[in-house]
């Protein structure tokens, strides 16, 4: 019996038609029949199936046969959706017929959106897909602060995309703030993203600019509005000077970019809180300590006074590794550079002189003999040692008089969407003196992200042939007043 058993078995055989069932179901969208429900969405109506629905989303299910809801005795419902959401709401239902869809920087916004109302998890994890693969595209097309800004909205539904948008804008800041979305941030989102530390720009007047720059813009908005006086369109402009340009560092501009301040034009709008802030800015500089501890002591003061990641020579130096491919294991490429030892001018000692090494492809400990070390009886042997890791070294070679802190950053070029830009930022708060001259940075890439850049290309590799690695090594003082801690940029229903 057991043998008939086991001959039959070998007979049997799996014979797939899958395709040809799709196909099928497709029809039924396609030619619109057996409709049991019609879905109106503005000015269009869409014949629909109540069973499909109800298989692809719980919310339709809960819609359609919870019968404590309207919509489960009606043939014909009315769906509320956006203007956006409503162009691709015919994509979207195919989708649940089809299981397959097309989507663009341009539609897959409202496309998630669709998804996330509906909760059609599979359609939100293809949405979320493509998302993180076009972010630097949406950058420089005009939509990564809309992406951000629905993402962040939702709190921890979408926490890796919200990141790396998140990421972007704060290491990418010159690229978003050429776009026309960048004149459409919330001013709570920009509040919390000016209270970061690893903000990268050129330098605080130049984010001072991007904020007049959306200021204006801001503005022109008001004065189309008109159910407001003038009286409350002024106030409001005021309201929002107040609560967004009081995180712009001034302390952190020279002297000389302080005094171009004062004859912008953004300064007819609130003439006493600019010149205040500029006061602020001039006390650090002329050394006024008692000042500067007094607003150091209000909230967020230290913030005032403590620096973020500039781009100037001033701050650090750019390093180019090119053909990487020849570049030898355990090799290491050496770079000098002067950086600011103080962040006010009322000091007389101005630049600390910095040694970095860059070893892009692991590092190696050669084998070493200790030799008449105290309390050893015996030389001991130290064996050679390999470290996999992609590493900065980084040596003060100045003697300091004390113990002195330093914000290290280190920008990482990269390439999505054939747009160069930083991709990935590491940040580091040390302490230098005589005794601890030396900070190692280790992983500032995947290690074996990089081996493999033969084979599936790193997308930390940069240039027109893809065989360059590009760093920026950021070296800034904290001094006494500054702060390495800055307010989290938290995920939460804005």
């Amino acid at each position: 019996m057991d043998e008939q058993v086991s001959q039959d078995s070998c007979d049997v055989e799996v014979m797939n038609n899958s395709k040809g069932v799709l196909l099928k179901i497709a029809n039924l969208y396609a030619e619109q029949l057996m409709s049991d429900v019609v879905l109106v969405v503005g000015s269009n109506r869409y014949p629909a199936h109540r069973v499909i629905l109800c298989a692809s989303s719980d919310v339709f299910q809960v819609m359609l046969m919870n019968p404590e809801w309207n919509e489960c005795r009606e043939s014909v419902i009315e769906l509320k959706e956006s203007p956006m959401c409503s162009m691709v709401f015919p994509q979207f239902l195919k989708y649940l017929y089809v299981g397959q869809i097309k989507v663009s920087i341009q539609t897959v916004m409202p496309m998630l959106e669709l998804a996330d109302k509906y909760n059609i998890k599979d359609l939100v994890e293809l949405c979320v897909d493509y998302m993180l693969k076009h972010v630097a595209k949406a950058a420089t097309q005009g939509y990564l602060v809309s992406w951000y800004q629905y993402t962040i909205s939702l709190g921890c539904n979408h926490v890796q995309l919200t990141r790396a948008l998140q990421n972007f804008l704060k290491w990418n800041l010159d690229i978003v703030s050429e776009s026309n979305d960048f004149n459409e941030l919330c001013g709570m989102i920009l509040v919390m993203l000016l209270q970061q530390n690893d903000l990268v720009v050129q330098s605080e007047f130049t984010l001072f600019e991007y904020l007049e720059k959306w200021l204006f813009f801001k503005k022109d908005q008001l004065e189309k509005e008109l159910d407001m006086t003038e009286e409350e369109k002024l106030y409001e402009l005021i309201s929002t000077i107040e609560a967004v340009f009081v995180h712009v560092r001034f302390a952190m501009m020279s002297p000389a970019e302080l005094a171009q301040i004062l004859v912008r034009p953004i300064m007819s709008y609130h003439k006493q809180f600019f010149v205040e802030r500029v006061a602020i800015g001039m006390s650090f500089h002329s050394g006024q300590d008692e000042q500067i501890r007094e607003i150091r002591n209000q909230p967020n003061g230290a913030l005032q006074f403590t620096p973020r990641l500039y781009t100037t020579d001033v701050w650090g130096l750019s390093m180019t590794i090119p053909e990487f491919e020849q570049v030898e294991n355990y090799r290491n490429f050496a770079a000098y550079f002067f950086s600011q030892k103080n962040l006010s001018e009322c000091h007389e000692e101005q630049s600390v002189a910095w040694e970095i090494e860059f070893f892009p492809r692991g590092v190696r400990y050669n084998r070493a003999m200790l030799i008449g070390v105290f309390n050893m009886t015996n030389n001991t042997e130290i064996p050679e040692s390999i470290i996999k890791t992609v590493r900065l070294k980084v040596l003060c070679r100045e003697r300091l008089e004390d113990d002195r802190r330093f914000t290290i950053g280190v920008l990482i070029s990269g390439v999505q969407n054939k747009i160069t830009h930083v991709r990935t930022c590491h940040t580091r708060m040390a302490y230098f003196s005589n005794e601890f001259r030396v900070l190692n940075i280790d992983n500032l890439i995947p290690y074996e992200e990089l081996e493999l850049s033969a084979v599936d290309l790193s997308p930390h590799l940069v240039g027109e042939k893809r065989d360059t690695i590009r760093i920026q090594v950021i070296i800034a003082p904290l001094g006494e007043y500054g702060c390495s801690e800055a307010p989290p940029l938290e995920f939460r229903n804005l």
